[in-house]
């Protein structure tokens, strides 16, 4: 049936402003007649339009503190979804946690099928950087800030510790939070918590202490302006990890129970930054390592400290020592602790490590 208007009627449509997200559209009419007959029913807008105007100049609400960390971003909710979508991923607390899901492949396993601890730490590092780039402080390099690409500057790690309590397998959904724990115009702290994505159990934590270092001078740098770009993206929380208070012990050919030499860089091994990347330091690391202890121990507990970067020309020594405790090689709980050195051959330290591994379950 035609709907027949018993007078010429004007219809408007009024939307708030695209630059406000906060008021939801309403719809207003006006014209020459108050009433619209449909199928012989009148209906009367008049009683409507001190809602309709009150409903348009409605306070919008105060902002809570996700908004407001959003606005000191320069973030806006569909620019949030469209970022993470990016990374198969979502940005929690307002941006300052990033949270992504990651399929564990079959050429990141270990001889037991277990995720390597090489592969795991790509992928910390990866999350790290994607943070950075949904935030919209990625330049260029490894996580680089504008500010630092402007400067020729990058960041190093200099401090790399890890807990795990049990490795994923092949074909596991690893949930991965990070979150910038500190962050000044010299150092950043980064924090990961790793979980079993379907059962939420608590796989991995670990924390890494960057560096800003000038690849033209390639030393250490401090640029207050860095510290400026970092400030509104740290998330304030306890510390996910006891940071380890002593210090890691220095070797050499006398004091080594393990060595490896004649390690190599090759050319894939350099980053972007042309040094060796610093997780291909690990698997030099653990060379020197028993095979013995691999195959029937699982890492528990990591402590890195990076000395110097390595260049793709380096010959490399690697060295382990096994802590003893008296007459005895274990820990209470039956593991046991290792003391690493990877050093060139003119005996510059490039990595000093600790381990503690336990048996695995049968």
């Amino acid at each position: 049936m035609v709907t027949a208007l018993a007078t010429p009627t004007v219809f408007r449509l009024v939307l708030p402003s695209l630059s406000s997200s906060k008021n939801n559209p309403t719809m207003c009419w006006k014209g020459r007649s108050n009433s619209l007959n449909t199928n012989g029913n009148n209906f009367n807008f008049a009683s409507h339009r001190a809602l309709l105007v009150k409903m348009q100049t409605k306070e919008p609400p105060e902002e809570n503190d996700t908004e407001k960390r959003q606005k000191e971003l320069n973030l806006n909710p569909r620019q949030l979804d469209l970022i993470t979508d990016t990374f198969g991923g979502k940005l929690l607390h307002g941006g300052l946690v990033l949270q992504q899901n990651f399929l564990l492949r079959s050429y990141e396993s270990d001889p037991d099928g277990k995720v390597s601890i090489e592969a795991l730490v790509n992928r910390l590092q990866e999350s790290t950087i994607n943070h950075l780039q949904s935030l919209g402080l990625q330049a260029s390099g490894f996580g680089s800030t504008p500010e630092m690409h402007r400067k020729d500057l990058v960041w190093v790690v200099y401090r790399l510790q890890i807990e795990v309590e049990r490795l994923p397998t092949w074909a596991d959904v690893v949930q991965v939070d990070h979150w910038f724990a500190s962050a000044s115009g010299k150092r950043k702290e980064c924090d990961w918590l790793v979980r079993d994505y379907k059962t939420g159990e608590t796989l991995i934590r670990a924390t890494s202490l960057y560096m800003m270092m000038n690849t033209k001078t390639r030393k250490i740098s401090l640029e207050k302006e860095v510290g400026a770009e970092m400030k509104h993206v740290v998330f304030k929380s306890d510390p996910i990890i006891n940071k380890a208070k002593k210090k890691l012990q220095h070797l050499d050919f006398e004091t080594a129970d393990y060595i490896r030499t004649g390690l190599r860089p090759l050319w894939n091994d350099l980053d972007i930054n042309y040094h060796v990347n610093h997780v291909k330091y690990i698997s030099w690391m653990l060379e020197s390592t028993p095979r013995s202890i691999l195959a029937r121990h699982n890492l528990s507990v990591m402590t890195l400290e990076y000395r110097k970067e390595c260049g793709w020309n380096s010959i490399l020594q690697s060295l382990t020592k096994l802590k003893k405790d008296g007459t005895s090689h274990s820990t209470e709980d039956g593991g046991l602790e290792f003391d690493h050195l990877l050093r060139v051959e003119d005996g510059s330290e490039i990595l000093r490590g600790r381990t503690k591994w336990l048996p695995k379950l049968i």
